[in-house]
């Protein structure tokens, strides 16, 4: 779907800063951007009937789109991700209710909070990162550079830090 296949009565809105943010809301890095992570804006075409967001692959993300996921029913107080990926890349969507993703480079960490659906974090390779405080009814889209391949994943913390340093096999 292009801007130029909507009906007039429709409009495609690009936001510079998330609409509705309350003061309690936790935001973002300076910069909306860390640890070669950043918040990518979706198209959102705004109508009364409700609104519609699109991810085009190689157009709104960086990458190809091979695997889409999503996550749903996480119970309060649990954690997911916990891992980080050779060569996959990422954009992580709150396309329902929120949630907080903690990204670390091995040296340093990162929250980003997620609660727009026209909002999407980009996650880029050798970065590790944890799902966590997700509000109830919450879903979590995933796009994925790749399809799934155990082979790409560090599961274990210390030896992604030793990759990272150039310590351990990629």
């Amino acid at each position: 779907m292009t801007v130029g296949e909507l009906p007039p009565d429709v409009r495609v809105e690009r936001r510079v800063r998330p609409l509705g943010r309350r003061a309690g809301d936790r935001s973002w890095p300076p910069g909306r951007a860390a640890l070669g992570c950043r918040i990518v804006d979706l198209p959102r075409v705004a109508d009364c009937r409700g609104n519609l967001t699109f991810i085009e692959g190689s157009e709104h993300v960086p990458f190809d789109i091979e695997r889409v996921y999503y996550l749903y029913d996480v119970p309060g107080g649990e954690s997911r991700g916990g891992h980080a990926h050779r060569e996959l890349e990422q954009l992580i969507i709150a396309a329902a209710g929120s949630f907080d993703v903690v990204v670390d480079d091995g040296t340093r960490r990162e929250r980003f909070f997620l609660n727009r659906s026209y909002f999407g974090l980009y996650v880029p390779p050798m970065t590790w990162r944890e799902l966590d405080d997700f509000s109830s009814g919450s879903v979590c889209l995933v796009l994925a550079s790749r399809r799934y391949d155990e082979g790409d994943y560090y599961r274990d913390y210390d030896q992604f830090v030793a990759a990272r340093a150039g310590e351990g096999t990629p």
